[in-house]
């Protein structure tokens, strides 16, 4: 483990933060990143929330990876992350301006002149494979969300990557590998929209990770037709099944380890916590079912304060239940316009 004699937490808690700089810089997602150094997504995820401890090996892989040094990710000596050129990670024609920018600010499309939305764009010093690899999950992604899986062949994804055909078939293999991928680009979508590891405040953390998932943040739609997609094919095909079980262990891993710090603060309740993360993650899912197919007219406030409310009987203490606020409040501090209907 990594760890000092002295002001241990304190020193944990900058590694922890040194290490969540040094992926962001490098613009590599989570799922890459654990991948690529050999580790379970969810313990990486845990481990960049501050809940379990970086092993030397696993620090090591990291500073191969992001290119620091590993004396400044462990003490914070000498160099520090160097600075990276962004490159694009899918065409001009697959390209769309985030609504929400990673600081949660709001991003005007044509000042901004903004890269897609996602939390992978390729870098310069990558390797050619990195870059492809990325640039082919973000191209499929895009082209699953708005045209359906079942539409999409390999040529397609091939040239909004700009890449051939065979180098989305040396990559993966099957489509279902890289279904597989774009479903966890959706995580790492939702991961990157607001520093969701950020582990000091647990309960904002949460509320907002709720939020953008039951699809009152406009980001997300993409996010749902996949996952609505995945769902249905998943009914009757058992491969498709496997793909889904595997990548939604990572989402209740996700909100897992939201509620372990809530917990530690006590700021949500104790128990059963399994049975909360599996009821918490099915109420988000019916309403995000809800509000992505609108077959039931459901208004952003209405979501909201569904939300709040089951959040307030299942899952919070009694003091840190959200009073609520006017609806104007609410969407100003959203940074979003009000909702019509």
């Amino acid at each position: 483990m990594v760890t000092t004699s002295e002001g241990a937490d304190s020193t944990q808690n900058s590694l922890v933060l040194r290490v969540r700089n040094a992926i962001k810089d490098a613009g590599i997602n989570h799922s890459e990143v654990a991948r690529r150094i050999g580790l379970d997504a969810s313990k990486l995820s845990k481990s960049l929330a501050g809940t379990r401890k970086f092993r030397v090996e696993e620090i090591s892989g990291i500073s191969e990876l992001t290119g620091v040094t590993t004396d400044w990710l462990t003490t914070g000596r000498r160099a520090g992350p160097p600075r990276r050129v962004i490159v694009t990670d899918v065409p001009a024609q697959h390209r769309e301006v985030p609504d929400v920018v990673d600081d949660g600010t709001r991003a005007d499309a044509h000042a901004a002149g903004g890269a897609a939305a996602g939390p992978a764009p390729t870098k310069e010093w990558m390797s050619k494979g990195t870059r492809n690899r990325l640039k082919i999950i973000a191209a499929a992604w895009w082209l699953y969300a708005d045209l359906g899986i079942d539409k999409v062949r390999t040529e397609d994804v091939a040239d909004a990557a700009g890449v051939s055909a065979s180098a989305v078939n040396y990559h993966f293999r099957t489509k279902d590998q890289l279904l597989q991928a774009a479903l966890r680009y959706s995580l790492d979508v939702i991961a990157e929209t607001r520093h969701l590891n950020d582990s000091a405040d647990p309960i904002g953390v949460l509320r907002h990770f709720a939020r953008i998932h039951a699809g009152v943040d406009p980001k997300i739609r993409r996010v749902w037709s996949i996952w609505l997609q995945c769902w249905a094919r998943a009914a009757t095909d058992e491969s498709a099944r496997a793909n889904l079980t595997a990548v939604y262990g990572e989402w209740m891993d996700m909100i897992m380890t939201i509620i372990d710090s809530g917990q530690r603060t006590g700021a949500i309740r104790t128990g059963n916590t399994a049975l909360m993360v599996k009821s918490l993650s099915i109420f988000i899912d019916g309403l995000g079912v809800a509000r992505t197919t609108e077959h039931m007219p459901i208004t952003d406030d209405e979501a909201l304060t569904m939300l709040e409310n089951y959040l307030a009987a299942h899952v919070l203490t009694g003091d840190t239940h959200d009073t609520r606020t006017p609806k104007s409040d609410r969407v100003a501090a959203a940074g979003r316009p009000e909702p019509t209907s």
